[in-house]
């Protein structure tokens, strides 16, 4: 296990994501780009730490996955892959020179336990366990099929990191206990300290200030089919029968949906900064967020939404209904009449705003700032440190 700081000041802060671009806003969700943006809003020198794969090994994994079939995640996983990523990342720390702190991302790539220097603090940060993944039918890496002896791999390594790091950070308590049952962490070395977000603000740089006469519910999730889409759709379709003049924005990447008082976006790109205005402006001008998926760890888009004001319709499964406590009403995704049950009860000017406003109190204290700060917090026992004079309260 890694040791703990010491109590001199923590300024340099590592941040390892263990791919050619460390800090990508594509990578994660945007993850990796908010802790890093986090750290530096609190005044943390920031040093991005990745790795790129030697070409001869990146070659050779490629010719393998010609010849076996796997790719993707699983040739990228593989064997050959984490022994080369660990080298290159151990490399890369020593790289990096003096580092008062380091946060580890994506463990079950690599052998964190071969990488560290001595006596470097260093906290893991995720939204879930691989053991967790594989126990439920619609994660990510049951529905792309992956092997359960790849599967056992990935588990082993990240439970080596997370034995090896001197605090795990989940977003979660749902992921935290995991950490401590499947990965055998003790729970004095465990923290939950939330997801972070882009909060959202309209084309009139306000939030929350809308009119919820007329229900208009907002739908975000690349994935259709985890994201639930299908049944979503048949909700709405009942309640329009009931409120003619409710309306549903889709935003994803699905087929075309021609219907009544559905209005489709398709999918709005984080690269694309117009994309990225006209969703401003579809949270500004929604009345809820509706996003029941199959299974969500810990969706980004559910606190994106809260910090416009909108009461979120969230899913049972994952610990996605855990980010916004009372701000958000929890669905079982198979469940179709609870889900039209809850976009009724949204349809209510009074409850909307109430649950929007509690949400919106949710999200302000789960910003990239928040998340970074309570994780070097916790790998300082919490106690506050200075960086040259700047304020770390947010």
């Amino acid at each position: 296990m890694a040791t703990l700081a010491s109590d001199g000041p923590v300024t340099r802060v590592g941040l390892l994501y263990p791919y050619p671009n460390p800090v990508s806003p594509q990578s994660w969700s945007g993850t990796p780009a908010g802790l890093a943006a986090g750290l530096v809003d609190n005044g943390f020198e920031l040093v991005p730490i990745g790795a790129v794969l030697p070409v001869g090994i990146r070659q050779t994994i490629a010719g393998l996955s010609r010849v076996t079939g796997r790719r993707g995640p699983i040739a990228n996983r593989g064997p050959l892959a984490s022994k080369a990523r660990t080298l290159e990342v151990a490399r890369q720390i020593r790289k990096a020179g003096h580092l008062d702190a380091l946060i580890a991302m994506d463990t079950e790539a690599y052998r964190l336990d071969q990488v560290l220097p001595e006596h470097l603090p260093v906290a893991t940060y995720d939204d879930g366990t691989f053991a967790l993944f594989a126990q439920h039918p619609d994660s990510d890496i049951r529905r792309d099929g992956i092997p359960q002896a790849e599967l056992d791999r990935w588990i082993a390594r990240q439970g080596i990191g997370c034995r090896t790091a001197t605090v795990c950070c989940l977003s979660t308590g749902w992921a935290a206990r995991s950490v401590v049952a499947d990965y055998h962490v003790p729970a004095d070395r465990v923290r939950v300290v939330g997801m972070g977000h882009r909060p959202r603000i309209g084309a009139n740089g306000r939030r929350g200030e809308r009119d919820f006469s007329a229900p208009r519910f907002l739908f975000v999730g690349v994935e259709w089919g985890r994201k639930n889409g299908d049944a979503v759709l048949r909700a709405f379709t009942e309640l329009h029968r009931t409120h003619p003049s409710a309306r549903l924005d889709l935003v994803g990447d699905h087929p075309l949906v021609v219907q009544e008082g559905v209005h489709d976006h398709g999918l709005l790109r984080r690269d694309d900064p117009a994309a990225q205005a006209l969703l401003d402006d579809l949270f500004a001008q929604a009345t809820a967020f509706v996003l029941p998926s199959r299974f969500d760890p810990s969706p980004i888009a559910y606190l994106e939404a809260a910090s416009a004001g909108l009461p979120v319709i969230a899913t049972t499964e994952g610990g996605a209904g855990e980010l916004l406590g009372d701000g958000a009403l929890t669905v079982s995704p198979d469940d179709d009449g609870a889900i039209l049950a809850a976009m009724q009860r949204l349809t209510d000017p009074a409850v909307a705003a109430r649950l929007g406003a509690e949400a919106a109190g949710r999200a302000a204290e789960s910003t990239w700032a928040n998340v970074s700060r309570r994780i070097v917090d916790a790998l300082t026992r919490g106690q506050p440190k200075t960086n040259g004079g700047a304020s770390h309260s947010r």
